[in-house]
């Protein structure tokens, strides 16, 4: 095993070992396996697997699309973009965070490892208040607005993963947007 690890490689692995099996199934010795690194190596420096996953899902999502979101004067560009870097995160990370939402509940050490993706949410919610704010979005509950938007990406993340892709349609984000649009534009 080599001296060197690579830690953005061994948090890549370790997110997808969490989002392909779930807590109870992944193993810090399938995780240093894939990694290519000492199993002992993760416990001495993470302690536990719910630390090592904590921790992995923080820096990848940080890094992730989703993270990057922003907002400007064009609200159906602003949305396009926000669907896109959602679809592209849940592409990349193979639906990480919809496993970590149902692990949860049956781990609570898994619990503070929703602050991996709250401030994701949370800018998210910000692009949708801020048009809102301007007159450009229907008023109401910015987080319902924006998991009324994000549903149909989600329920098609988890029919990719539960290996229904044949159903799926080709995500296309404007018309996506254009369909909530049609129900949420301010009148």
């Amino acid at each position: 095993m080599p001296r060197y690890i690579d830690v953005g490689g061994l948090f890549d692995t370790t997110v997808a070992v969490f989002a392909e099996r779930g807590y109870r199934a992944t193993t810090t010795q399938e995780i240093a396996s894939r990694a290519g690194v000492n199993e002992a190596t993760l416990f001495r420096r993470y302690g536990d697997k719910a630390t090592l996953i904590s921790t992995a899902l923080t820096q990848v999502l940080a890094k992730a699309p989703f993270a990057h979101v922003t907002t400007t004067d064009d609200v159906t560009a602003d949305l396009v973009a926000l669907a896109t870097a959602f679809a592209e995160t849940n592409r990349m990370h193979g639906g990480a965070v919809g496993t970590l939402l149902v692990e949860m509940q049956r781990h609570p050490e898994l619990r503070a490892a929703t602050d991996t993706f709250m401030p994701n949410l949370l800018n998210a919610v910000h692009v949708i208040a801020t048009h809102q704010d301007r007159g450009q979005l229907a008023p109401g509950d910015p987080v319902q607005k924006l998991l009324i938007l994000l549903a149909p990406l989600m329920l098609f993340g988890m029919l990719a993963r539960s290996g229904a892709e044949s159903i799926v349609a080709e995500f296309d984000p404007n018309t996506l947007v254009a369909t909530f649009l049609d129900g949420h534009r301010a009148s």
